[in-house]
């Protein structure tokens, strides 16, 4: 398997295929979620600021999977697990659209051949989502190692989204830890902070 971007969450209908811009694909995010691994995965002296400055560009993709893999040795199990559902769903969304009462004959040929259409698009879209999750829960696991108590970044959306999904991770944990996510200005920039609140 290799990443590649596939785009926003389709849409798709007897009338055509539209695109929610708010679900955007979670491969956006793959290359900001490698550098916080990067930034977050090393031994740690009590009350040292440690400061990593992110890459002009992205990661490349292929170094991206290589690193989230190592982190989470049974992804490749993970994403066929999430091919198969996806299939299974998009299977099950054509056989409603052969099955629908409401659609006339042409109509229905119409959703079947958009749904076929957009299967690669589908598939492409769950199996970054799977990844993204992936790097996610390995994060939430090198933070509790790390009992790293906050993570400053400059106020990009792309940052605000992931330490968001941070924020899920450190709560999927056993036993969940509780964070903040923080918005202020600092020398006339912006900078949203993830603050872990670790149990004394």
């Amino acid at each position: 398997m290799s990443l590649k971007y596939a785009g926003p969450k389709p849409l798709i209908s007897a009338h055509g295929v539209e695109f929610d811009l708010n679900k955007e694909d979670k491969y956006i995010y793959l290359s900001i979620v490698a550098e916080l691994i990067l930034a977050l995965d090393h031994e740690y002296i009590d009350d040292q600021k440690y400061t990593y400055m992110t890459a002009k560009k992205p990661l490349d993709c292929d170094y991206v999977l290589e690193m989230i893999r190592k982190y989470d040795p049974s992804l490749d199990q993970e994403i066929e697990n999430r091919r198969k559902i996806e299939e299974d769903e998009i299977a099950e969304e054509l056989r409603r659209a052969h099955e629908n009462k409401v659609l006339c004959e042409e109509e229905k040929e119409v959703l079947v051949k958009n749904i076929e259409l957009m299967r690669s698009y589908l598939i492409t879209r769950s199996l970054n989502k799977t990844v993204y999750y992936s790097g996610i829960a390995s994060l939430a696991h090198i933070i509790k190692r790390g009992h790293i108590d906050r993570i400053i970044a400059p106020m990009f959306p792309k940052f605000n989204h992931v330490f968001h999904s941070i924020q899920g991770g450190l709560l999927k944990l056993h036993p969940p830890i509780d964070s903040c996510i923080d918005i202020y200005e600092h020398d006339g920039h912006l900078s949203v902070e993830l603050a872990i609140l670790f149990k004394k």
